[in-house]
């Protein structure tokens, strides 16, 4: 009864063989699938002795047969090529990455697409914790501010706030 659903459905089953190739390279890789869905959290410290808890939800983990570590990942109905664009400002991944504390890897399932892929916003695991670790200081500096009493800056993009008319939803019309 539910027209999106039915679509989405219909989607999937063509995507369906891709999706199976890529989960076969992935085992034949030696990662088995551990959870789906997984909550995490990490409580940010700041400098007035308090905290800030970040948690979110990711899409599956698995894990290495080997040595156990811990890939992320969070499935995206976007082709590789629009993630790709955006990988080099991602932050989705350094921050799954933090709250999740032992990753190895963490990437986007890019679902559409000729071939189901894997796209990774670092390059190895200490790229991976570097990454999530600047992302856990800039998220704790930014609360500093914010409870220091700084105004929540505004989040919209100058070459788009020019045309847009909703400048009071990223507080760009609120700007000091």
């Amino acid at each position: 009864d539910d027209f999106l659903a039915t679509g989405w459905r219909l989607r999937w089953e063509k995507r369906l063989p891709a999706y199976l190739d890529w989960q076969r390279a992935r085992e034949a890789e030696g990662w088995r699938w551990n959870a789906a869905e997984t909550r995490v959290a990490r409580a940010l410290p700041l400098v007035d002795g308090g905290s800030v808890e970040l948690y979110g939800r990711i899409d599956r983990i698995d894990r290495h047969i080997h040595d156990r570590s811990a890939a992320l990942y969070d499935y995206k109905t976007q082709a590789p090529a629009l993630i790709r664009k955006r990988l080099a400002d991602d932050v989705q991944l350094p921050a799954y990455a933090l709250m999740h504390g032992a990753a190895a890897q963490a990437a986007y399932v890019a679902l559409d697409g000729e071939a189901v892929e894997s796209l990774a916003s670092a390059g190895d695991e200490a790229a991976l914790s570097e990454a999530a670790a600047r992302q856990g200081k800039r998220l704790g500096d930014a609360f500093d501010v914010l409870y220091a009493g700084a105004p929540l800056p505004a989040n919209g993009a100058n070459s788009v706030c020019q045309w847009c008319e909703m400048g009071g939803l990223c507080r760009s019309e609120f700007a000091v």
